[in-house]
């Protein structure tokens, strides 16, 4: 997986007020700039441990049910791999 790939197709097709749910070894990855554009980030509570201490007041942390609801909600949906 090329995650540097994939945070930078992220950042050429969501908007700014899409909600951005990162999964994996993506929460090592992020940047200042992908934090800093997205208001609406989320992450799994098992993995909050992978996210950046510097990061975490911009991440609402939801278990995997609470992911569910949100995508369920979303009108679309889109994994990048």
């Amino acid at each position: 997986m090329n995650t540097d790939k994939i945070l930078v197709e992220l950042a050429q097709m969501a908007q700014k007020e899409d909600s951005v749910v990162v999964l994996g070894d993506a929460l090592l990855k992020l940047t200042n700039v992908i934090v800093g554009v997205y208001p609406n980030l989320y992450c799994l509570s098992n993995e909050q441990t992978l996210l950046n201490k510097e990061f975490k007041p911009q991440f609402k942390v939801i278990e995997y049910s609470e992911f569910a609801d949100l995508v369920l909600e979303s009108v679309n949906c889109v994994s990048i791999k």
